[in-house]
């Protein structure tokens, strides 16, 4: 499992997520093999140099508080069988960045006081997304916490921001559980699944693409709301032919049943002279579906809800796969990674240059990166994007609060962002209603000739998705 994509132009790009969603079967069979009961966390304090800050547009020129914060970063040891890759010294990026922003007046004249706690990434093991909430909320009192964690349900993101008044910034959330959160305290630079599926959808039926094919959508337990409420009337909508319409049971480890419901569909899929498959969810695209679809419908045209599916991509063109099943697969990204890194905008440039200084070690884009003789690739560019979107969300939603932050004072900052560019999307926006932040988004295809193992080419312009909604 490899480096991801992204949609809307940003954190879709979690490698890291990318790889465990798709690799979430495989994982299960781990679970609960860790005896770390308890989350162990590491309080970094404040930086004490600066005495008194101010908040910016506070009018009486109090002093404004510090904010705690949790910080989460995966240990890649736990999960070293599973994936051949590392996103580097993890705390060592978050820290410096912090420090960058205390050393420089605070997030609108707050300190940040970081609590960082590392965690395995796999169902079963502990501390649990549960567990995590509970040690941030109940022990740490933190007013938010950055990064992403693994939980399929939404429970533990709900934890905190629907039970406990916890601000939540991070990555591959689903649209109902920002609609379950309290009103802007569950955010992400990038979308939703939901999002991305409407706006495929879209786009196609705009460039006719489907003109003369006929679709059949697969998905399974997980992804049978999205398929009912965005992905059929979108198809429907755009005057798209369809076939039947199939949802695998998967559950645990153990695909045998899907692997039976999947022949089924097939079989009808040829009766049906169905030559494109709308693939809901990331389970799906993985290699033991695609590669029996692939075989038995020769050509197939693959769509994919998820940049991520890139990785499963990569995967069969590290594995010498030709044909590669996922050739020509589409869906819609923002800009590549390699695209933003060939020309970061000022933001994302800062924090590069940031981490380089506090670590003395260059940052290394997506091109310039090569497995080392661990057979691992260091890619410390994936938590430098993603602690430097969420930092700076942060830092903006903490501007606009003044110096009393609450969960009030904080939704309206975040309800008031408007259009705003973020360290890796030039087009995004924050407002009331409206939680995911990259509205930057093209119709892209796989090439498994880009680079070492492929990656998404653009097929149609960057555009925005948003409607102008937050304008």
């Amino acid at each position: 499992m490899r480096r991801s994509g992204l949609f809307s132009g940003l954190a879709r790009s979690r490698a890291l997520f990318a790889a465990l969603c798709v690799g979430a079967l495989v994982f299960a069979a781990c679970g609960g093999d860790d005896d770390d009961d308890d989350a162990a966390t590491d309080t970094t304090e404040a930086d004490d140099t600066t005495e008194e800050t101010t908040a910016e547009g506070d009018d009486d020129g109090a002093s404004a508080e510090p904010v705690k914060i949790g910080v989460l970063y995966i240990d890649f040891g736990a999960i070293a069988d599973f994936v051949d890759f590392t996103h580097g010294d993890q705390k060592a990026i978050a820290t410096a960045l912090i420090d960058d922003i205390n050393a420089n007046g605070g997030a609108g004249g707050h300190q940040l006081e970081p609590v960082f706690l590392e965690y395995p990434p796999l169902p079963g093991a502990e501390p649990s997304p549960q567990a995590i909430c509970t040690t941030m909320t109940d022990d740490e009192q933190v007013f938010a916490v950055l990064g992403g964690f693994i939980d399929f349900t939404g429970e533990g993101q709900l934890c905190l921001t629907r039970d406990n008044d916890t601000v939540h910034i991070g990555h591959e959330l689903q649209a109902p559980w920002i609609e379950e959160a309290q009103p802007a305290l569950l955010l992400t630079p990038g979308g939703t699944p939901d999002a991305t599926a409407g706006n495929l959808i879209t786009l196609l039926g705009d460039e006719g693409t489907l003109e003369g094919k006929t679709v059949a959508v697969l998905g399974d337990n997980n992804t049978q709301n999205r398929i009912d409420d965005v992905i059929t009337p979108g198809l429907e909508e755009i005057g798209a032919e369809t076939g039947t319409t199939a949802v695998l049971t998967i559950s645990g480890t153990d695909t045998t049943a899907a692997q039976a419901q999947l022949d089924g569909a097939i079989e009808v899929w040829k009766g049906e002279g169905v030559d494109t498959i709308f693939m809901a969810g990331l389970n799906i695209s993985s290699k033991q579906f695609v590669d029996k679809i692939a075989a038995e419908i020769p050509g197939v045209l693959l769509l994919a809800d998820s940049g991520s599916v890139v990785e499963q991509g990569q995967d069969a063109a590290a594995a010498g796969a030709d044909p590669n099943p996922y050739e020509g697969m589409l869906t819609i990204e923002g800009q590549t990674r390699s695209e933003r890194w060939a020309a970061p905008n000022e933001k994302l440039q800062h924090c590069i240059d940031v981490v380089e200084e506090a670590t003395g070690e260059a940052v290394l884009g997506p091109d310039e990166v090569t497995p080392g003789a661990d057979g691992k690739t260091v890619e410390s560019y994936v938590a430098v994007e993603d602690f430097c979107d969420l930092l700076d969300i942060l830092a903006l939603g903490l501007e606009g609060a003044g110096a009393e932050v609450n969960t009030d004072t904080w939704r309206d900052s975040i309800h008031g962002l408007g259009v705003i560019v973020l360290p890796t999307a030039n087009i995004a926006s924050f407002c009331e209603g409206k939680y995911t932040g990259g509205d930057e988004f093209r119709l892209v295809a796989f090439d498994s000739t880009i680079g070492e193992n492929g990656d998404w080419s653009g097929v149609t312009e960057l555009a925005d998705a948003s409607g102008g909604k937050c304008a």
